[in-house]
């Protein structure tokens, strides 16, 4: 069995390591919870640490349950805590455990205790352990894989592969690590496993957690969301649907059962924000899928009239792990496919589309974004392979580009010196740092003369954003300026 190495997610592992506050990782099923812990415990023993220093239970084994209920696990840990030295605990799907808040909480107050969890739904931190714990955990996100990793795990098989054959086998594979070793079976196998994985996901996450009866009705509404991703829908337009259909399930249910799909990290629910007004709406929200292969076995067909959307569904996910917040938007009778926030509270506007075949498509595609007279960043994805032109201030990127460029080397320097000054969050694996901020280091180290005026210019934000940014990386000791403002250069302390 290959394994893949999810780098940014264990180097997030290595930033928290001995930290005093427990590690809790969450996802879908399948998305490489269980491997990236194995990997990481794997690493602490090669780097010194002691075998009787790890120890490692899975709540999905069922001789796990031999040893009894949360206290007898606990009693059963503690005993074999050494004393004076850090012992790491990495409990995997503890939710399985009942009352396992009582056994997270009792490990925690241990003072040489390192203590990890992973959960595949969001009931994991909800109600008493949320209340237990408030302040004392850090959440790590985890998603399938994102482009970059995809396509270079696939390099190592098809080094000739070009970058936009392999986006087009992403939007329908997607990046559940487990399906491509099944895949060097068969593509039946695959396929078989990924059905498997969503109805493990469906019956234990969902309708045993739920106590769910009418599965038929469920299984309506979850057919209908998969088949309506990049759309905007409501429980009441849902309903509506299936009732023409001869299915009638009122507006609570749907609700209910949607936030059950969200729980379980299916789906992601992602609301309406008004631009102009500068808040969010109540009504109409998108959601998009955690896979696109669940929607490939689920409802066996192509998903090839629909790639555009497939498309907007993954910049998503990358959008998730690239910002802190992220919207869908709305101005006047105009959609703008995303609007994001990143931790230093800057916006920025996202429009996705396939190709820009003629001028009207490219007109189409531009209108929301020209409709939006606030000085913002503003982008439009496709692939398309051109100049990355600029119209009116909106950037044209190949989206293929776009999801390949992460700034691991700068994210890198950014995070041995503690840019944020040590307040980390961390959301599918990486650090949230400030894209422009990312940007502006890297124009500041490609032209050391650059100014400020032309760092606002080319960053498309106002001189005082330009100013913070600058202050920051500078008491960071990351760069300082040699000479005047005007005559002067950058000069990069790292180097």
């Amino acid at each position: 069995m290959q394994l893949i190495e999810r780098k940014q997610y264990m180097q997030t592992l290595r930033n928290l390591k001995d930290q005093n506050i427990i590690k809790v990782i969450t996802g879908v099923r399948r998305c490489g919870k269980t491997t990236l812990l194995q990997m990481f415990a794997d690493e602490l023993l090669q780097n010194g640490v002691m075998q009787e220093q790890v120890q490692f239970y899975n709540f999905e084994d069922p001789d796990i349950y031999t040893i009894g209920n949360w206290k007898d696990v606990y009693d059963h840990i503690k005993v074999k805590i050494i004393p004076d030295k850090m012992n790491y605990i990495f409990l995997d799907e503890v939710q399985n455990i009942d009352v396992f808040q009582r056994l997270v909480d009792g490990l925690y107050i241990k003072k040489n205790v390192d203590l990890y969890v992973t959960g595949s739904n969001a009931y994991l931190l909800s109600g008493e352990l949320a209340t237990l714990l408030t302040g004392r955990y850090i959440t790590t996100s985890i998603l399938p894989l994102q482009f970059a990793e995809y396509y270079n795990f696939m390099l190592l098989k098809s080094p000739n592969l070009s970058k936009m054959e392999s986006l087009g086998n992403w939007i329908v594979e997607g990046g559940v690590p487990e399906y491509f070793n099944q895949k060097n079976i068969s593509q039946k196998q695959a396929d078989n496993f990924m059905t498997s994985v969503l109805n493990t996901i469906i019956e234990k996450d969902i309708f045993q957690r739920l106590n769910i009866k009418d599965k038929h009705d469920f299984n309506k509404i979850i057919d209908f969301a998969f088949d309506s991703v990049g759309s905007f829908v409501s429980p009441r337009s849902i309903s509506n649907t299936l009732r023409t259909h001869g299915t009638t399930v009122d507006n609570k249910t749907v609700a209910r059962y949607l936030d059950a799909m969200c729980y379980a990290f299916l789906l992601y629910k992602v609301p309406r924000y008004e631009i102009k007004g500068k808040g969010l709406l109540q009504t109409l929200n998108k959601y998009y899928l955690v896979d696109p292969c669940f929607r490939k076995v689920r409802l066996k067909r192509s998903m090839q009239p629909d790639r555009s959307h497939w498309l907007e569904n993954m910049v998503y996910l990358e959008l998730l792990r690239r910002y802190r917040d992220v919207y869908v938007g709305k101005i006047g009778d105009k959609e703008v496919d995303f609007v994001v926030t990143d931790h230093d509270g800057y916006t920025s506007y996202y429009q996705v589309a396939w190709t820009i075949a003629d001028n009207a498509t490219l007109e189409r595609e531009l209108a929301s974004l020209n409709s939006i007279k606030d000085s913002n960043p503003k982008y439009l994805l496709t692939t398309d392979l051109d100049l990355n032109p600029v119209y009116d201030g909106i950037r044209k990127l190949n989206v293929v580009d776009w999801l390949l460029d992460v700034n691991e080397n700068i994210e890198e320097v950014m995070e041995n010196v503690g840019v944020n000054g040590g307040q980390k969050e961390y959301i599918g694996g990486q650090n949230k740092w400030s894209e422009n901020l990312v940007k502006l280091f890297e124009l500041i180290k490609d032209n050391p003369k650059i100014t400020r005026k032309e760092l606002s210019e080319t960053l498309q934000i106002n001189p005082s954003a330009i100013q913070k940014h600058i202050k920051k990386l500078k008491e960071k000791g990351i760069i300082s300026r040699i000479g005047s403002d005007k005559t002067g250069i950058w000069k990069i302390n790292l180097e």
